[in-house]
């Protein structure tokens, strides 16, 4: 009974609103959108704008001037259905990195890669209501990596990293372009990891940390006014090495007070060379901001693997420390982690058994012991006094060729390579957290059937109350839980996203999500490739929208 009531918390609507030559009266369709593109590829940006609708976004292949494409705009009503269109040069190797909807306003952050005299940031400006559309410029070091971006009223924040060169804040205004320079660190491999803004203390934070070695890093917060001057800097006791800090996010909660957290992992090198900058951004989650691609060598995988979450309270009257939280320790985790990683759990609690009957030292290896995650981090969620941090975590997964290679002398031998599949989602950590940064209680899901080369934020949740819903769209279906703190009330449920035709049948899919959109109702979008024998032209491959409903 529990599974049919969560199967019908999800509701299709039953109006399809995009526009075809045929339409079969005697089916019901959803409220969908699709528009066609390549396979392979990830054109299509969008942001849900609440009631206003969706705003959806693109490049053409349409030249306006030199070294410029026209890009389309469109505003799409909560039908799905378009509204207003419009076509805005921009430059042509522009990478749109982050968006932010706001008082019923949009901010699209833009970034041209190249070197440029006129900036080489771009932000949008949009009022979807009123068809307002104004580009405004700033910019950046030219080898610079956008890291963050946030607004403050007429304010915009963009946090960057530079190889080979010092991390760096700048502000511009949007009504006179005053620019504004925030020196973040003058040591030597510091590296910015999150931008923070204080909309009622009008306060500024940069998130940092510096790599003093391969096993130690120090991390650090540097509190800013508007006007750039830096009021002060947190450091942080505890710290303990080879524990390396991989993400950060300062959450402001009073003029004095606030949380840190994020992820970290074990350092266990070695002597092996270390190419802080590189390793961080060639593998790591933000190359998802640029698009760029993946490629997996086996043989040579740095890639920042993390155990668990940190958190330190700051403005107490004692100096803020450090708590870390290991995976391996939370309550859930047997719950939630796949067959493979529930097998090193179990060896580590062997291991620790083995050693309190023996009256051995009790402390294990922490390095060899690790579930060396590759976390994709969300940011944190404020509810009820609680900090709720979620990660998505997912490994490399390759198969092995073998082929008959031959000698100076003819003889033949066989030589084996690895061959890159993609990413394997494995499982998601949810954990909850006090303003004092202690746990209050964890949970998590299990991601199933999850093999793409594209990486991007799936998991999703909605509040009930003290229930919380978690729920991902991967292979054409929405994977449901229902949990309350800790405690699971329903088990996962996977229910399909409709698609255009009863007869469609998803044969690929990547980049699918689902968000929140406005009050009941919520957004999945992706792309795929979907066949359908009944039709002249039985493939194609489209990015599309489905308005979904939670009862």
């Amino acid at each position: 009974m529990k599974n049919l009531v969560m199967i019908k918390r999800i509701l299709y609507l039953s109006i399809f609103l995009l526009i075809t030559l045929f339409i079969q009266a005697q089916t019901q369709q959803p409220i969908r959108f699709e528009v066609s593109t390549r396979s392979g590829t990830s054109p299509f940006n969008h942001v849900a704008c609440g009631q206003e609708g969706v705003c959806l976004f693109y490049p053409t292949i349409e030249e306006t001037g030199k070294d410029s494409v026209s890009w389309s705009f469109y505003l799409l009503d909560r039908n799905l259905q378009q509204v207003w269109q419009k076509r805005i040069p921009l430059r042509e190797d522009v990478s749109f990195i982050k968006s932010i909807y706001r008082n019923d306003c949009i901010y699209l952050l833009f970034h041209d890669t190249r070197r440029n005299e006129t900036g080489n940031i771009s932000v949008m400006f949009i009022i979807p209501s009123k068809q307002i559309i104004t580009e405004h410029r700033s910019d950046i070091p030219y080898k610079a990596d956008v890291i963050d971006f946030e607004v403050l009223n007429d304010l915009v924040f963009i946090g960057y990293n530079e190889n080979k060169g010092k991390p760096g804040l700048i502000a511009f205004s949007l009504i006179d372009g005053q620019k504004r320079n925030y020196e973040i660190s003058s040591e030597d491999d510091a590296l910015l990891l999150d931008v923070a803004v204080d909309s009622i203390y009008k306060d500024v934070y940069a998130t940092y940390k510096v790599q003093k070695t391969s096993t130690r890093n120090k991390l650090y917060v540097n509190k800013y006014d508007l006007s750039s001057a830096l009021r002060n800097t947190i450091s942080f006791e505890s710290e303990i090495e080879k524990r390396i800090i991989n993400s950060a996010e300062y959450v402001p909660i009073t003029g004095s007070r606030g949380l840190v957290t994020g992820c970290y992992g074990y350092s266990n090198r070695g002597r092996r060379p270390y190419d802080y900058y590189n390793d961080y951004y060639n593998y790591y989650y933000y190359n998802s901001l640029y698009n760029r691609p993946y490629t997996y060598d086996a043989n040579n995988d740095n890639t920042p693997v993390s155990d668990g979450y940190f958190t330190a309270a700051v403005g107490d009257s004692v100096k803020p420390a450090l708590r870390y939280y290991s995976f391996v320790d939370f309550a859930n985790a047997l719950k939630i982690t796949s067959d493979m990683d529930v097998l090193r759990l179990r060896k580590r609690s062997e291991k620790r058994e083995k050693n309190s009957l023996t009256g051995e030292d009790n402390t294990v290896d922490e390095v060899g012991n690790s579930l060396n995650y590759r976390l994709l981090m969300h940011p944190v969620i404020v509810s009820d006094g609680q900090f709720l941090l979620l990660g998505e975590t997912y490994y490399p997964e390759y198969h092995t060729m073998t082929q008959m290679v031959y000698d100076y002398y003819g003889r033949a031998f066989p030589s084996t390579y690895s061959v890159f599949d993609g990413f394997r989602y494995s499982n998601a950590f949810l954990a909850a957290f006090d303003s004092s940064g202690v746990k209050a209680w964890d949970n998590g899901m299990e991601m199933r059937d999850i093999l793409t080369t594209f990486l991007n934020h799936k998991m999703n949740y909605v509040f009930n109350g003290r229930e919380m819903t978690l729920f991902y769209n991967a292979n054409g279906k929405l994977a449901v839980k229902t949990i309350k703190g800790p405690e699971t009330l329903d088990n996962t449920e996977y229910v399909s996203i409709a698609s255009k035709r009863q007869t469609d049948q998803v044969s690929y899919e990547y980049l699918g999500t689902m968000e929140h959109w406005y009050d009941n109702y919520y957004l999945a979008s992706g792309y795929q490739t979907i066949r359908n024998n009944y039709l002249t032209e039985n493939k194609r491959n489209v990015f599309y929208l489905n308005k979904m409903a939670f009862e």
